[in-house]
């Protein structure tokens, strides 16, 4: 998708940010193609809202944090209490950023990860950034710890709409003839197998875009994209690499590859 660079540290998928983690610790990565971000229905995320030092388990506000992303980053660096993480993913969501708030809300999951309210939350940043099948088991997470959360449920439900309407998207690609096909619509076919979840499929799409058109910097990217979300980072390095010598100037791909090249540094490989 089409996306505006904003740190190396946090990759984007989205017009103005995306990224998928792996179930538990990736951080958020980058695929160029064109797509829309998703509206945030109102009401769809949960802030806590009280005294921001003092936490209890009172019930929580829907209301959006008054705050700027600066002070509440600046409240979780003083003060980095579960309510501050909390409300700081909801800046984040409220402010079309949703890769940041997964960053953050992957973190405070793998802590606490009875917080349906981090669940719910999760739910839509992975909803956002069409990450249907990771959102689908954040919402189903909240509502196994909080049955009642009616929230989530909504939540749920749209992230579950959203992931049958990828999967027709997907149907409806395969109903074409292969003659009749061009390299964008395998473009297409394999973000809808990455929004479900089914990054083999997705790699095998841009395959066949590289057959059709063996230029096209956007599907290297995405190849190298999927293998990191499969957790390989050392098959992605080299697709990146070719990603960035087809097209120079395609950030996602140099944010890409030093994301990749980090993973592999932690590994020791």
């Amino acid at each position: 998708m089409l996306t505006d660079p904003v740190d190396a540290t946090v990759m984007e998928v989205n017009q103005q940010e995306a990224g998928k983690p792996s179930h538990h610790t990736q951080r958020a990565v980058a695929v160029a193609a064109a797509a829309a971000i998703l509206a945030l229905p109102i009401g769809y995320v949960v802030l806590r809202h009280r005294p921001r030092h003092n936490v209890s388990a009172e019930s929580s506000s829907r209301s959006a944090p008054t705050q700027s992303i600066a002070q509440w980053e600046e409240e979780v660096r003083e003060h980095p209490t579960e309510d501050n993480r909390i409300n700081l993913s909801v800046a984040y969501i409220n402010n079309h950023l949703p890769g940041r708030a997964i960053s953050l809300l992957t973190v405070l999951v793998a802590e606490d990860g009875n917080s349906a309210l981090a669940w719910n939350n999760l739910c839509v940043a992975h909803t956002m950034q069409m990450d249907y099948d990771l959102a689908i088991a954040a919402c189903n997470r909240a509502l196994r710890l909080a049955p009642d959360f009616q929230l989530a449920r909504n939540n749920l439900k749209w992230a579950e709409d959203e992931d049958r309407k990828a999967i027709a998207a997907i149907a409806a690609q395969e109903q074409i003839a292969p003659a009749s096909r061009n390299a964008a619509s395998y473009l297409e076919e394999g973000l809808n197998y990455l929004h479900i979840g089914n990054y083999d499929q997705a790699i095998q799409a841009w395959q066949r875009v590289l057959r059709l058109d063996p230029t096209s910097a956007p599907a290297t990217n995405d190849i190298g994209t999927a293998y990191m979300l499969k957790q390989q980072p050392k098959l992605a390095v080299p697709w990146f690499q070719k990603a960035i010598a087809m097209d120079p100037t395609l950030q996602i791909a140099n944010n890409n590859l030093a994301w990749a090249q980090t993973e592999l540094a932690k590994a020791g490989k």
